[in-house]
């Protein structure tokens, strides 16, 4: 699926990233308020990430001015701070011992280094397994664009805190609970796939449905729906993070947190997931 890997090499058309680009300067944030954002598109014309980038980018991004350009152009401006890029990469973590990498959207802002890994990230947001064929994320990317550019804008009035860690916004579990928090059923657990499992540990609204409901009713969402996004192996055999989001309609996330697959803990949102949702 993803292509550009964050790195000092390159393979199949793409850019690998190894670990965390670095948090932006006072300098940079001001620079990045200047920016035109061009979006990559990948050099695969049957991608099925081109289409629905491009399609979510003109529905929703507006924090700058915004132009699509393929990947050789990427590779001639990268080194221009005059552009910050939002891009597709594929990230793996050296203390994950497991060798996966992941799909992320990125938002950098073009630096003169030589290392892309160098390149100073506004954010970094998981969307797969980079080995999968699954676009789960199809329909909730406009919606995914939207949290981008609030955590962006974020850094931006606060230059000088450090929002690396998405788990920062944890901090808004306690508002979930005016939210009615939709989940589909093959997301979660065996210990809490059903309504009745679910309100024992968590006593606030929750709908279980499927992914195909969640995607139709983002479509057309109602005002006081969030939803789960969970992201695994999907079938391709691999062994590494399992993440978990909650976001609202307009861009708010609620919860973000990973756990390493395993044994005792499947591919899938948990019961102590939801005991965590439910200490609020």
């Amino acid at each position: 699926m993803q292509k550009f890997i964050y790195s000092l090499f390159i393979f199949i058309g793409g850019i690998s990233l190894f670990g965390q680009a670095p948090f932006p300067t006072v300098a940079q944030t001001e620079a990045f308020k200047k920016s035109r954002t061009l979006v990559v598109m990948e050099k695969d014309v049957f991608s099925l990430y081109n289409p629905l980038i491009r399609k979510a980018v003109k529905q929703e991004w507006n924090i700058t001015p915004v132009e699509f350009i393929s990947y050789d152009e990427f590779l001639k401006k990268k080194k221009d701070p005059a552009y910050s890029f939002l891009i597709l990469t594929s990230t793996a973590f050296e203390r994950d011992r497991v060798g996966v990498y992941y799909d992320y959207l990125n938002v950098i802002l073009g630096d003169p280094v030589n290392n892309l890994s160098k390149m100073p990230e506004f954010c970094a947001f998981p969307l797969a397994y980079a080995e999968s064929e699954d676009v789960s994320y199809q329909a909730k990317l406009p919606v995914i664009l939207k949290f981008v550019q609030k955590h962006i804008r974020k850094i931006l009035e606060r230059p000088n805190v450090s929002l690396k860690d998405l788990r920062y916004y944890n901090k808004n579990l306690p508002a979930l609970k005016d939210k009615v928090l939709w989940v589909a059923s093959e997301d979660l657990a065996s210990g809490v796939n059903t309504k009745k499992k679910i309100e024992a540990l968590y006593h606030h609204p929750v709908k279980v449905v499927t992914r195909d409901e969640i995607d139709k009713a983002l479509q057309d969402p109602p005002e006081n729906m969030a939803f789960l996004f969970k992201i695994g192996p999907e079938g391709t055999g691999k062994k590494g993070r399992i993440y978990k989001i909650i976001l609202g309609t307009d861009g708010t996330m609620y919860y973000f947190n990973y756990h390493l697959l395993s044994a005792k803990k499947p591919d899938a949102f948990l019961k102590s997931d939801f005991k965590r949702l439910g200490r609020y």
